[in-house]
């Protein structure tokens, strides 16, 4: 988990912040494009000097083709999930806006660690309840996955122990 809202499991609600790896800042990001763009430069020009009066056309749209791609994953890269749990319910929001806020109830709610859709492909970690599920860190990988998966479930058990405890657990 990229970065993961620490917090004692003593403390409700919590907020479980998950983002993806990104290790590129965007400084880092434009001074890339920078050096690149310098280096296909002085092979375009070389190329040009030598007779490819095309290249450094070539260069110049291969370069815009290359920051638009690196920039699309870069800001790709920023969108994780939110996953909010009080004694009412547990919330899973994206930040990228792509689907809208699901939330289940943490009595009910299973986190199951399900196999990849195809043989290779990496395990899902699936929240479900009533016939809706959602699936979470897509992005993870494996070790950071069950980690996830732990801390959810620690985190629902004490919400279950608090509601039976404070007897609003009882149906």
């Amino acid at each position: 988990m990229g970065e993961t809202l620490q917090v004692p499991l003593s403390t409700l609600p919590a907020r479980l912040l998950v983002l993806p790896h990104r290790s590129l800042t965007r400084a880092g990001l434009w001074l890339f494009l920078a050096l690149q763009g310098m280096a296909m430069a002085a092979f375009a020009g070389l190329a040009a000097w030598r007779g490819n009066v095309f290249a450094p056309y070539f260069a110049v749209l291969d370069w815009c083709v290359v920051a638009y791609i690196l920039s699309r994953v870069w800001r790709r890269s920023a969108s994780g999930e939110v996953v909010a749990l009080s004694a009412s319910g547990l919330e899973v929001t994206r930040m990228d806006g792509s689907a809208p806020p699901l939330r289940f109830h943490p009595y009910w709610v299973r986190v199951e660690s399900r196999p990849g859709r195809h043989f290779g492909w990496a395990s899902r970690l699936v929240l479900c309840s009533h016939g809706r599920e959602v699936e979470i860190g897509k992005f993870l990988n494996e070790a950071e996955r069950a980690l996830l998966a732990r801390q959810l479930n620690e985190l629902l058990a004490q919400v279950r122990r608090d509601g039976v405890e404070s007897g609003s657990g009882q149906v």
